[in-house]
């Protein structure tokens, strides 16, 4: 059995817990969200919190340009 194997490398709950969410059908977001978490564990916390901030900023705009289109059309 996958658990058995993994046994040695990983809790039971942790290997439960990311085989439930390689299983959870989320929305865009979550997708977005799960490919950053590889990339955003390697950073330390000066520059994660850079990078977050950042691409909240970037959403922000982004949002805010969506809007304004709405109102044109």
């Amino acid at each position: 059995m996958i658990i058995d194997e993994m046994r040695g490398e990983k809790s039971i709950n942790q290997i439960i817990n990311e085989w439930l969410w390689s299983k959870a059908v989320g929305d865009g977001a979550d997708r977005v969200a799960d490919s950053l978490r590889p990339a955003l564990a390697l950073m330390d916390d000066a520059d994660r919190e850079e990078f977050v901030a950042s691409a909240i900023t970037v959403v922000e705009a982004l949002t805010r340009a969506g809007r304004r289109q709405r109102r044109k059309g």
